[in-house]
């Protein structure tokens, strides 16, 4: 079921997949940056067999709305979700996050702590800081938006993709497609240039440090956005996580290995349940 939920005037596109089994447990897939709920696709249907799963296109992406004078805060994004979660009533989910969604996802067990069971994150943004004052002011500059367009459309959705996923054969003329959609929309390129004027940087170590949920991290050891070394930090950071670790894989998880994936998370469940 597709809707949207509007919050601070963003119109959020969200899918709830409901459960296969009559379940009241609850998962949200929260996406990467320039990627959508897309990513998820194949790991959905297994996921299913044990959750209701809810997907949301977090602004300006997918088919969430695209306003260049929007908020686009990590800590604004965290609202609109629980906004969204209030509106389902629903009190108590399970969160993971993708990348960017990684950084969401921990801001949400963070700040709403006591209404998430656990994190799952795929290699996700860490230790970054705020964006540099060039970015920031690059925002201001008219022929900005020209630059976005243009850098996206020379790189090539393909030749991004690339740099994501470790085996190039994955990558189909489908996909490439799908990913490339939302740039076909003249809209997002200012959009753009408001979100990195808008980056926080990631959440620091004393922040971490007070996170105590259940927390489990999965990470390409060819990620060639985001090292895996970065997964070691963020394990010391956190008081009760555990790190997992896969050869020949790369930045894009949900894409490359949905079959791995699914099983670990589904084992690391049931054993916080047993704790």
């Amino acid at each position: 079921m597709g809707a949207f939920v509007h919050y601070k005037n963003h119109a959020i596109y969200y899918e709830i997949h409901s459960c296969q089994k009559p379940s009241k447990e609850y998962i949200l897939l929260i996406h990467g940056f320039l990627a959508s709920q897309y990513c998820f696709r194949h790991m959905i249907p297994k996921l299913s067999a044990t959750y209701n799963i809810i997907c949301m296109d977090i602004p300006p992406f997918g088919n969430s709305s695209k306003i260049k004078d929007n908020l686009y805060t990590y800590d604004n994004m965290v609202d609109a979700i629980f906004f969204l979660l209030d509106q389902l009533n629903i009190h108590k989910i399970t969160v993971l996050g993708h990348s960017m969604g990684g950084q969401i996802a921990i801001r949400c067990g963070y700040r709403y702590a006591n209404r998430i069971k656990e994190l799952f994150l795929l290699s996700p943004c860490c230790f970054m800081k705020k964006s540099p004052m060039f970015t920031r002011l690059v925002r201001y500059n008219p022929l900005s938006t020209y630059f976005a367009k243009s850098f996206l459309r020379n790189k090539g959705v393909r030749e991004v993709l690339r740099q994501c996923i470790y085996n190039d054969s994955m990558i189909t003329p489908t996909m490439i497609e799908a990913y490339k959609h939302p740039f076909e929309q003249k809209e997002i390129y200012p959009t753009l240039l408001t979100w990195l004027k808008n980056h926080q940087g990631d959440l620091h170590e004393q922040a971490l440090k007070q996170i105590t949920l259940p927390i489990t991290i999965f990470w390409g050891k060819s990620d060639l956005l985001l090292p895996y070394e970065l997964g070691y930090h963020l394990l010391s950071n956190l008081q009760n996580a555990k790190l997992i670790l896969y050869e020949n894989v790369g930045h894009l998880l949900p894409e490359e290995i949905p079959q791995l994936l699914v099983p670990a998370i589904i084992k690391a469940k049931n054993e916080t349940e047993l704790l």
